[in-house]
């Protein structure tokens, strides 16, 4: 049984090692990357350095959020994440090796994503045991500070984030009836947010489409009439 003075110092060796290994990002370089297709959708084009992002209703969505920066070098940490796949974040182009999964909840997660901060670019976080607005906020401060990006997955971040994505449909194609496999997952998004983002604005988002790319839906895509959407599948 590991115990929370174990988690405490595996944490600190995971941040130490971050902050020796990430490379160094100039000031002005303000934001991290993502994939094209979620710079189109996204209002500044990528994750700006020093926010927080919300996202309901898709853990893959999540996790295309931060591939773009991963593969590009940044250090990611996923905090209290209740059930991952590491093959599905490998797919997307996570880099596995630059991506510790940290078991923690309650105080214990507010601390452990607090100490990822100091070393890591970009924390996907499940909030839990009902975080306390006074906890966010300092956490958003820090954040600030250090020029991260939190993205908060689910509904227990308390407070409005910086950019929101919440996944309004969420299709996935392949089965005709009764038999078949699927082959690509439509999601009808929801981007808005403060400042730039403050309007809301929605795209349809294909992930993975039918080619296994992430794309956003052209008004000429097709769907083969003998496609059956199975509506409600969240991934």
């Amino acid at each position: 049984m590991i115990g929370p003075a174990d988690r405490a110092a595996r944490m600190q060796r995971l941040v130490e090692v971050a902050g020796r290994t990430r490379p160094v990002t100039l000031a002005h370089q303000r934001l991290l990357p993502v994939p094209p297709a979620l710079a189109q959708v996204l209002p500044d084009g990528g994750l700006r350095r020093g926010t927080t992002v919300s996202v309901l209703g898709s853990t893959s969505l999540a996790l295309a959020l931060v591939a773009e920066a991963s593969r590009s070098g940044s250090w990611c940490a996923a905090v209290g994440a209740p059930a991952l796949g590491l093959v599905a974040a490998d797919e997307l182009g996570i880099a596995l090796e630059r991506f510790p999964l940290i078991g923690a909840s309650g105080r214990m997660w507010v601390r452990a994503v607090a100490a990822a901060f100091e070393g890591f670019d970009l924390v996907l976080g499940w909030p839990s045991g009902g975080l306390a607005l006074a906890e966010a906020r300092r956490l958003t401060a820090l954040i600030r500070e250090r020029g991260s990006v939190l993205v908060a997955c689910g509904p227990g971040w308390p407070e409005r984030t910086d950019l929101s994505l919440a996944v309004a449909r969420s299709d996935w194609l392949g089965l005709e009836r009764g038999h078949g496999r699927l082959r690509a997952h439509r999601l009808e998004v929801a981007v808005g947010g403060r400042g730039a983002a403050s309007a809301v604005r929605t795209a349809a988002l294909w992930l993975p489409g039918p080619d296994g790319a992430i794309a956003v839906e052209d008004a000429r895509d097709a769907v083969d009439a003998g496609d059956l959407p199975v509506r409600g599948a969240v991934g």
